[in-house]
């Protein structure tokens, strides 16, 4: 079944649906909300012209990058989203109103971070109009997780390296949080 996959919080360092190839990702969206810099913009811009005009690099289809919400919710324009990812988020609301209403019950949102991320945790990673929306799966709900996420949660943990917006070192990755849409 082919998915779709909000990243928020992409950073300099966005995936590409190919990274999930195996998990059937035949989309992935990647939104970073704080840094609209002209830096972060330039940047946007030489990866997607690199997506478009470089042989073997992913096409457009496969790469998408965005750091505005409306620009992101005109791209997905009538996809639902699977998954929405965040990996080290810092300093927002990972799920609020916009994203909700891109998700259907029994989506997913996954977030990825250590100890002292604060914006991991339900309280801080959905606004308060659409957290009770949201149900954290523990330990038994987790056993019966579908194999696509539990794919996409290794990859991202074991393989992925979270930079810092600065560059200047990587964020240890120890915890993914799942919560499944339920309302």
């Amino acid at each position: 079944m082919p998915r779709t996959v909000l990243n928020i919080a992409a950073g300099y360092i966005p995936l590409v649906a190919e990274d999930f190839d195996r998990c059937d990702v035949t989309r992935l969206i990647n939104f970073d909300p704080l840094d609209l810099s002209n830096a972060t913009t330039a940047f946007q811009a030489i990866l997607n012209s690199l997506a478009d005009n470089l042989e073997g690099a992913p096409g457009p289809a496969d790469f998408e990058y965005f750091t505005a919400r409306e620009a992101t919710i005109q791209a997905i324009g009538n996809d639902r989203i699977d998954l929405t990812m965040a990996v080290s988020p810092h300093g927002f609301t990972t799920v609020d109103e916009w994203n909700d209403a891109l998700m259907n019950v029994g989506s997913y949102v996954m977030l990825f971070g250590n100890q002292s991320n604060t914006f991991i945790t339900q309280d801080n990673a959905f606004s308060v109009a659409v957290r009770n929306k949201y149900q954290e799966l523990t330990e038994g709900l987790v056993d019966g997780l579908e194999d696509w996420l539990g794919e996409i949660a290794s990859h991202v943990l074991w393989g992925y390296s979270s930079y810092r917006t600065a560059l200047n070192g990587t964020t240890m990755l120890q915890i993914c949080k799942i919560f499944k849409k339920i309302g």
